[in-house]
């Protein structure tokens, strides 16, 4: 039933629920203690009047005398006298005294009492709800009791009772119990009206936030929501929401200029391949002309296919990038074999190893993914340097992490650029030299999936560095 609620009703019913579980354990707290104040306010006065005409009783050893001029009687206020009604019952149900108005049935009720066994002085009550009356009695008797030469009022025991009609006090425990029904309930539907209109007013922003959330299209992440001015809750999601949008915009221009560049850097083979192709279509040509045509064919095609290969490794998401098995790999004597497999490369007398690694450091990683960071970072600097310049790939341990460095001497990277750098095809507009953008994006990648960093910096006089950091045992 909930889902089915706008979130201001649903937040009604959750403080109306706790508002009504409120007033429900205020009431039924507040009626027991009233209650149970009229209950006793109204036992106190029969038991009040009981003892004010037990004390105009004196209790001899060989009789009981009823003398209520030589004593004061008092039954209480003026409303509690009137309800009440006594009796005072003799030996033989001799009827001694009775108030003025007495009911007709408090004498039979007094002779049904008096017939019953004698038991010790003491107040007993007596409730008959068929007549809606209370009874208590006391029965005072002589303990020797005598009749010779006996006074008009000397008696072997009297029966004292005293009754009220219960029904005004029904009738207040009635009224009562409507008070701390209804006025509650009426209190509850005011405030629901009230609010239900200031949860509306505080949730206007979300209606508002929701509704520019939709006009939002799905290609078009320019629009920001209109955030609220106030410093709560909702502000803050409101500013998630936009920051989300932020986000997702970046996404999308990012994967827009992708595919951008993607086609750029694909046109340019396929045009050189097409070309070669035509070319060579043209007219009959010798076998040495085509296989020199075929070898550059497949060079062109060889380039396109590392391009190619590079776009899938970028355009896959690092959720659905399989995990490569690493392993563990001494660090000193990798760098130490990548070096000594290298003698090869162009410029090898401008490239210098200072392989500081100790022999015992070991890292979570594989041969290949490791040589190609470091490939990407050497023929980068080969790029961009100079020939005769200085090219150093050095290894080192800074705060427990293995730390590989290419440091150029070339004419270093704008400011402007450094945040860009890793971005895929980011060419700098200062760049003349040839290349895709797809080399140091692909060994950022590859350090991610290896949990290690890849910084680039300028150096104080001249050049760059390229840092890679892994997690060494």
């Amino acid at each position: 039933m909930l889902r089915r609620m706008t979130l201001t009703t649903r937040v009604c019913a959750f403080f109306l629920g706790i508002l009504a579980i409120c007033f429900g354990v205020y009431s039924i707290i507040f009626y027991g203690i009233a209650a149970h104040h009229i209950r006793y306010e109204f036992d106190h006065e029969l038991h009040s009047a009981l003892s004010s005409l037990a004390a105009a009783v004196e209790v001899e050893e060989t009789e009981a005398k009823w003398q209520p001029l030589e004593h004061a009687i008092s039954l209480g206020p003026n409303q509690a006298a009137d309800n009440i009604a006594w009796l005072v019952l003799g030996d033989q149900n001799q009827i001694v005294e009775q108030s003025t108005n007495s009911i007709s049935d408090l004498y039979e009720t007094a002779k049904r009492l008096s017939a019953r066994q004698p038991l010790p002085s003491h107040v007993f009550s007596l409730r008959e709800p068929h007549n809606h009356r209370d009874y208590i009695y006391e029965r005072l008797r002589a303990p020797k009791p005598a009749r010779e030469d006996r006074q008009p009022d000397e008696f072997d025991e009297l029966l004292i009772i005293v009754s009220r009609s219960t029904i005004p006090r029904n009738q207040v425990l009635y009224q009562l119990a409507l008070l701390v029904t209804f006025v509650p309930l009426i209190v509850l539907a005011i405030v629901a009206m009230l609010a239900r209109w200031m949860v509306q007013k505080a949730l206007r922003p979300v209606h508002d936030m929701a509704y520019q959330a939709q006009s939002i299209q799905g290609s078009d992440f320019n629009q920001r929501l209109n955030l609220p001015p106030y410093n709560d809750e909702l502000t803050n999601l409101g500013y998630a929401f936009n920051q989300l949008l932020d986000r997702q915009q970046l996404a999308f221009d990012q994967q827009r200029r992708f595919a951008g560049d993607a086609a750029h850097e694909l046109r340019t083979p396929l045009t050189v391949l097409l070309g070669h192709i035509d070319v060579t279509l043209r007219r009959q040509r010798s076998t040495d002309e085509y296989t020199s045509n075929l070898q550059l064919l497949r060079n062109q095609t060889i380039d396109l296919q590392r391009i190619v290969e590079s776009l899938l490794f970028l355009a896959r998401a690092n959720n659905d990038a399989i995990p490569p098995q690493l392993e563990d790999v001494s660090l000193h004597h990798w760098l130490t074999n990548y070096w000594q497999s290298r003698a090869d490369t162009t410029r090898r007398s401008d490239l210098h190893l200072d392989n500081q690694i100790p022999t015992s450091t070991i890292i979570r990683a594989t041969s290949p993914l490791l040589s190609r960071i470091v490939d990407n970072l050497v023929s980068n600097a080969i790029k961009y340097t100079p020939p005769g310049s200085k090219i150093t790939l050095t290894g080192r341990i800074e705060n427990q992490s293995a730390v590989i460095s290419v440091i150029d001497e070339g004419p270093g990277i704008p400011d402007a650029d450094l945040p860009h750098i890793f971005e895929p095809f980011f060419r700098s507009h200062t760049s003349t030299i040839p290349g895709t953008g797809l080399g140091l994006a692909i060994a950022q990648r590859i350090t991610h999936v290896l949990g290690g960093t890849l910084t680039v910096a300028n150096n104080t006089l001249r050049g760059s560095t390229f840092t890679l950091e892994l997690p060494a045992k």
